[in-house]
């Protein structure tokens, strides 16, 4: 990709014409660890598009619990779809793995899409699986226990954090992420490690056995591959799940 040398999914995907009405614009920050990239229904001025590290969306209620939504890596963007519509994001968003992204101020966004169809096409194919990953999150968080949820959500974010082994993952992001309790995020932290499978700290989780989290993710973690397999194929991301279980693969 000309110029910026980017990992990004969204940005790679690009033809050079497109990269040639963006590039001017895109400039080069720092993801550190806790910033506040959005809060809820503030003005959507930038899209985002991670290199390395993990943005976590999250949703706050008024009485301010909260639930993590979705997480965004190095293959997606954040702000696109809201540069786009009504200007305004309606969910807060915060680095939870540091890293690096591009990021594009939301009218030159704009103006590039307006322009390129390809662009076009490429928003609308991340918009779909985007739509499809949170209804499986709706259906992982309602129906599968949270072991299974947990080993998913590491391997999900050692993947779009682009592979660290060493994850800076809060016991409170871990509960906004799983949507329990901190006892009960401690309980199966412990449990895991005590398998050998990672090394937890309050502040940090280490990925010691990737295999053996694959064989104890939910069903989740194989449909969300499927999904990336059938929509972008070129993906890093969108491999064969090696444990399928029947009626998986």
């Amino acid at each position: 990709m000309p110029g910026t040398g980017s990992q990004n999914g969204l940005l790679r995907s690009l033809s050079a014409a497109d990269m040639a009405r963006l590039e001017p614009h895109l400039e080069r920050v720092k993801l550190r660890l806790g910033d506040v990239l959005y809060e809820m229904e503030a003005p959507a001025q930038w899209v985002y598009f991670p290199d390395t590290g993990l943005l976590s969306i999250i949703t706050v209620m008024l009485s301010g619990d909260a639930i993590e939504t979705s997480i965004v890596g190095r293959e997606g963007a954040v702000g696109f779809i809201e540069a786009l519509g009504s200007g305004v994001m309606f969910s807060r968003v915060i680095v939870q793995v540091p890293g690096e992204a591009f990021r594009v101020d939301a009218r030159h966004f704009r103006d590039a899409f307006d322009s390129s169809a390809a662009l076009r096409r490429a928003v609308h194919i991340r918009t779909e699986l985007l739509q499809a990953e949170s209804r499986q999150a709706i259906a992982c968080h309602g129906l599968h226990s949270i072991e299974p949820r947990f080993n998913r959500w590491l391997l999900e974010c050692q993947d779009l954090a682009g592979g660290p082994t060493f994850l800076p993952l809060t016991q409170e992001f871990l509960a906004v992420m799983l949507g329990v309790s901190r006892p009960s995020v401690s309980l199966i932290a412990n449990a895991v490690q005590d398998r050998g499978w990672i090394r937890y700290t309050r502040g940090s989780i280490e990925i010691l056995d990737r295999d053996a989290l694959e064989r104890g993710a939910c069903e989740c973690r194989a449909a969300v591959q499927r999904l990336r397999r059938q929509l972008e194929p070129q993906s890093p991301l969108a491999r064969d799940p090696p444990y399928a279980r029947p009626g998986e693969a």
